[in-house]
């Protein structure tokens, strides 16, 4: 956990670095990773209609779904109780809507390389 210079305080639930950089901040501000929170991927078969039905047969359609489990959701309450922003992954923040946010890129950095990129420290998505 780490509180940026906006007085946020941050936990990173995703397992590498996360670079927040904000136009007023001298340099980027670096949080370390805490304890990642888990999430899996499910599918469920969709049946084409019209618009895809002419290739029955020839692709396969999903809908995906994000799914926590018992050990993250401990992770993510005490998180909760610690820290005033908990980011996860974007499945991670998907799994457990409403707890965990998914940072947005900085302007200028939304198509970078990883070591590149930079997050904003102000501005989150919500499932």
């Amino acid at each position: 956990m780490k509180t940026l210079p906006n007085s946020v305080t941050v936990f990173n639930g995703t397992p590498h670095v996360i670079r927040f950089w904000h136009p007023d901040w001298p340099e980027p501000v670096e949080v370390d990773p805490d304890t990642i929170i888990s999430a899996t991927v499910e599918e469920s078969p969709v049946i084409p209609d019209v618009a895809y039905g002419h290739l029955t047969g020839a692709i396969e359609l999903v809908n995906t779904h994000y799914v926590g489990n018992d050990e993250a959701r401990k992770i993510v309450a005490e998180a909760m109780r610690q820290a005033d922003v908990v980011i996860g992954s974007i499945i991670a923040a998907q799994a457990y809507p409403g707890d965990v946010l998914a940072m947005v890129p900085a302007k200028g950095y939304e198509r970078v390389p990883p070591a590149e990129k930079r997050m904003r420290p102000d501005k989150f998505t919500i499932f």
